[in-house]
């Protein structure tokens, strides 16, 4: 018997096999099965895909498979989290299958099954717990219309928002401003609403603008600083509310994400916020793969 777990991403997707002494046996990378962002037709290709690849190679059967885990963005939520076993039942598998959230993946990965919190900061943000019960809660994650503070998404709005009030006069000069009209070749700041209020204008494009609030607060631009430590609150209350949910002061925050990982002011914020407020958690960033997550889960279910 074997078990697989897969790290369901939004632009990739990788699968690692293990049998029941978690020794792995076998991986395999694939297309995108984040079913929020992608066709149910193109996840269910590229879930099949993975899945064949791995058996080629392996030469394993599915029936032989202990369970299946996947993890991807949106499965928190029921309507998707159906779409999933659904796709799993229409290419044949009968199987044991857990669906859960690509947070829940990287936070297995790192404590092992044992209660901690994980704080997501890449073009989104989110938190999860386990809880000293085996729960899982959440905090944030509500999309960037109404919440993602301390995202990559954010940062780079309010930048942009920044760069509109020093232009009209009802805001703090700032660096920012010449960084954006260079960063999309505008010939004013004002340009900027043409691409912002495009059809076209994605999340992504407003994440791309956060390495430049952090080159800003480097040489000592107020405003982009100002940013900066809104994200870190904005992160540290996220670990906050679920500290309190959970009663646990004492335990583990794993970081995860491009932004808070790749960003030492706002890793150091967060950090000086947390320990001032809860000295005895321990702040590490995440170092084991997702997928690695996503199998020990298939293995404990």
């Amino acid at each position: 018997m074997y078990f697989i777990g897969i790290d369901g991403g939004g632009s990739s997707s990788r699968l690692v096999a293990v049998d029941g002494e978690m020794r792995v046996i076998g991986r395999c990378e694939g297309g995108p099965t984040n079913i929020v962002s992608n066709a149910y037709s193109v996840v269910l290709e590229n879930i099949k895909g993975l899945l064949e690849g791995f058996y080629a190679a392996a030469g394993k059967s599915l029936a032989d498979c202990g369970c299946i885990c996947i993890g991807t963005a949106g499965a928190g939520r029921p309507e998707y989290a159906g779409r999933i076993e659904r796709i799993f039942r229409d290419i044949g598998y009968g199987g044991k299958l857990k669906v859960t959230t690509d947070g829940e993946l990287v936070l297995a990965a790192e404590t092992q099954g044992e209660p901690g919190i994980i704080v997501i900061s890449g073009t989104g943000s989110v938190a999860y717990a386990l809880d000293k019960s085996g729960g899982v809660l959440r905090a944030g994650g509500w999309g960037h219309i109404i919440d993602d503070g301390g995202s990559g998404y954010r940062i780079g709005m309010d930048a942009v928002k920044a760069a509109l009030m020093d232009f009209d006069g009802r805001g703090e000069r700032t660096a920012l401003t010449g960084l954006i009209v260079r960063h999309f070749g505008l010939n004013s700041i004002d340009g900027v609403l043409e691409l912002v209020y495009a059809k076209d204008f994605c999340k992504t494009k407003a994440a791309r603008l956060a390495p430049l609030v952090e080159r800003a607060c480097g040489d000592g631009d107020r405003v982009a600083a100002a940013i900066q430590d809104m994200a870190g609150a904005d992160l540290a209350a996220l670990a906050a509310a679920l500290i309190r949910k959970t009663g646990m002061d004492e335990h583990k925050i794993v970081l995860s994400g491009s932004v808070i990982l790749k960003n030492s002011y706002l890793l150091n914020h967060f950090g000086d916020i947390i320990r001032r407020c809860y000295p005895k958690m321990q702040i590490v960033p995440r170092s084991v793969e997702p997928e690695m997550g996503a199998v020990f889960l298939a293995v404990k279910n």
